[in-house]
């Protein structure tokens, strides 16, 4: 029996390739706020594309943890879903 094509379970494979590129945005916004500025262009390109993710788990996470928990508890739980995709494709017997 051939292997069906890549392309058949794109709906498996898009969100996994999303979720890891946020993980690593993610990881370079943390990194990058230690060393770059609040006004730096690449700080505001990450802070655009990461800020529904971090005001989305900043939402659920007490006022208590800081700014840089809270990119560390979006790490977790992108991380989490991730998990979860893959355990699907497994389940449909696909490998990711």
């Amino acid at each position: 029996m051939p292997n069906p094509s890549p392309l058949t379970y794109w709906c498996l494979h898009l969100p996994s390739l999303a979720l890891a590129a946020l993980i690593y945005l993610l990881m370079g916004r943390l990194v990058l706020s230690f060393i770059l500025d609040a006004g730096n262009a690449a700080m505001r390109l990450l802070y655009a594309v990461t800020n529904p993710v971090v005001a989305t788990v900043g939402a659920i996470t007490p006022r208590a943890v800081p700014p840089a928990g809270i990119i560390v508890a979006a790490i977790v739980w992108l991380v989490a879903v991730r998990i979860v995709v893959f355990m699907v494709a497994l389940m449909m017997g696909v490998r990711l």
